[in-house]
């Protein structure tokens, strides 16, 4: 049996799906379905609207307790619908100043007459909600969506909007074109798996999901061992400890292209480490890593843990700062030896801040591109070569957008296969626990 607070949800739920449905059909995704599902998923809407009013079995106009705020959803309504108007051709030849603001009107207008029935629909089911609980101590699930903090939720719109814009709606607008024959400009022409089975018979593909294997591990590894042993030195009450702090930070100051091209020039075998030996009578020394292919990945790792260390190290220290001292005075009288305390106390205290550690340096780790650019352009040859760079080049160098969306898909994918899983572990514990 359907419970109060169920036709409302659907009611929002639907609402929302299809603003997302309207979306999709702005960004791109030209297909018959998504130009006009929104209003087929609004029409279910209506009927959940004419739903719930038929189970509250009275419509009161004059006392309603939620008569501001539903005539205010009308007013919405109205501006909305005035847009609308304002973008055809018939009111535009009525009031040809209106002709000079013919492109942004046009622009608003699907938005303008979805916004207007959504607004009609929110003004009738606050009449509705209001008639039936007219005397209702806590606010129900409709009025707390609408109603309360209204001011606040408006305020967060542009920043909700971007959001979807940019990672949820970008994310499928890819997602989609991957399955497609784009090359130069997006375009629907489906071609089924073809991209995906074209990015798995690439030699190419596999180096770099190798190098980007051995770089992640790698970087997670020392990245968290170095910055530990930093932040836990520095926790001793060292001398000059902000000093040596700001030593330590100033490479993450840096950007990635400064970073690459200063470590190319200290690898470098003519003016570079090699060089500096050499010159100190030690002629057999050889140590030229950006340009060798076994070991380039290295090199650029090398680079990597340089300019990141430090900001490991300061969250590390960070998180050593929020340990009470009594347990560090608990465990000297007990007699345990410090690195016990570390490994047995501190560390399982510092879970929290580990977690965010890892998931900072797994985006680095996914995003590792200027590196790769700036020290050796993906050589020699393509030994240096890593996934972003994979997608930056089909994308722009050799103009096939499908196939860079492809692989783009698939790094979201290894994202996934890794992020959902720890996901469940961390919030699903909590949540049972």
């Amino acid at each position: 049996m359907l419970t109060k607070v169920q036709p409302e949800r659907f009611f929002i739920g639907s609402v929302t799906l299809a603003f997302v449905s309207l979306i999709l059909a702005t960004v791109g995704i030209k297909s018959q379905l998504f130009q006009n599902i929104q209003y087929l998923i609004l029409l279910f809407s209506s009927l959940s609207v004419i739903w719930i009013g038929f189970k509250a079995g009275k419509f009161i106009f004059i006392t309603n307790r939620l008569r501001k705020q539903a005539l205010g959803w009308l007013i919405t309504a109205t501006f909305s619908a005035t847009l609308w108007l304002f973008a055809q051709k018939d009111i535009q030849s009525i009031f040809p100043v209106l002709k000079g603001y013919r492109k942004v009107l046009n622009t608003f207008e699907s938005f303008a007459l979805f916004a207007t029935v959504v607004c009609i629909l929110f003004a009738l089911i606050l009449f509705i909600v209001g008639s039936r609980d007219s005397k209702l101590d806590r606010p129900g699930f409709i009025e707390r969506s609408l109603v309360n903090n209204l001011s606040s939720k408006i305020a967060a719109l542009p920043m909700v909007f971007t959001a979807i814009g940019v990672f949820v709606i970008a994310t499928l607008w890819t997602v989609y074109h991957s399955f497609t024959n784009s090359r130069m400009l997006p375009k629907s022409e489906f071609v089924g798996l073809g991209q995906y089975e074209r990015l798995w018979s690439s030699d190419r593909w596999y180096l770099s999901i190798e190098n980007l294997a051995i770089y992640g591990i790698c970087s997670l590894i020392f990245s968290l061992f170095i910055g530990f042993m930093l932040a836990a030195l520095l926790d001793q009450k060292t001398r000059f400890e902000n000093t040596f702090r700001t030593i330590f930070l100033y490479p993450f100051a840096l950007s990635f292209i400064v970073t690459g091209l200063v470590w190319q020039w200290i690898l470098n075998p003519d003016y570079g480490v090699e060089k500096i030996v050499r010159s100190l009578g030690f002629d057999s020394f050889v140590f030229n890593p950006l340009y060798n292919a076994d070991i380039v990945i290295y090199g650029i790792l090398v680079a990597g843990l340089w300019q990141g260390t430090g900001f490991i190290m300061c969250l590390m220290l960070a998180g050593l700062r929020g340990i009470d001292q009594e347990i560090w005075k608990a465990a000297r009288i007990d007699g345990i030896p410090m690195w016990k305390t570390y490994i047995q106390i501190v560390i399982p205290m510092m879970r929290p801040v580990f977690v965010t550690t890892l998931v900072i340096i797994a985006a680095g780790i996914i995003k590792v591109y200027d590196l790769v650019v700036a020290q050796t352009s993906g050589g020699p040859g393509l030994s240096s070569e890593v996934p972003a760079k994979y997608v930056y080049d089909y994308m722009f160098n050799a103009q096939n957008l499908g196939q860079g969306f492809a692989a783009s898909t698939m790094m979201l994918v290894s994202v996934l296969i890794v992020l959902i899983p720890f996901a469940y572990l961390e919030f699903g514990r909590r949540k049972h626990g």
